[in-house]
């Protein structure tokens, strides 16, 4: 079971490279860092295997075959998880996003130089 959680890693990393890769053409900064933000959620997020008691995979996988190779097969846990995860992901952006167009506000309405005004006196 260890071995097959060292692939599941190294498959990952690998996905992840090629996400970053992929993503690096995208313009837009926040868009970019979303999308590997995302992928890198969806590749750690553990689901339970319901076939094999006590093991997990990423929960990506499991809502696949659960969904469309099983006929009695539920994938509504992990995609439970995968939308909590992604509801978590978009959260920190907007609040990010959010903090970030107060700072800009709030520094643009501040005054460029305070001494104008005593030369002038």
């Amino acid at each position: 079971m260890f071995i097959a959680w060292i692939v599941v890693g190294v498959a990952g990393l690998a996905t992840l490279a090629g996400v970053f890769v992929l993503t690096r053409f995208i313009g837009l900064l926040w868009l970019r860092s979303l999308f590997r933000c995302l992928a890198t959620v969806w590749l750690l997020i553990p689901a339970k295997i319901q076939v094999v008691s006590g093991y997990y995979a990423p929960a990506f996988i499991v809502a696949i075959f659960e969904g469309v190779f099983r006929r009695e097969g539920d994938p509504g846990p992990a995609i439970v998880s995968l939308t909590a995860g992604t509801l978590v992901v978009a959260a920190l952006f907007l609040s990010v996003a959010a903090w970030r167009w107060h700072k800009a506000r709030n520094s643009a309405a501040a005054p460029i130089d305070s001494d104008a005004g005593e030369a002038s006196a």
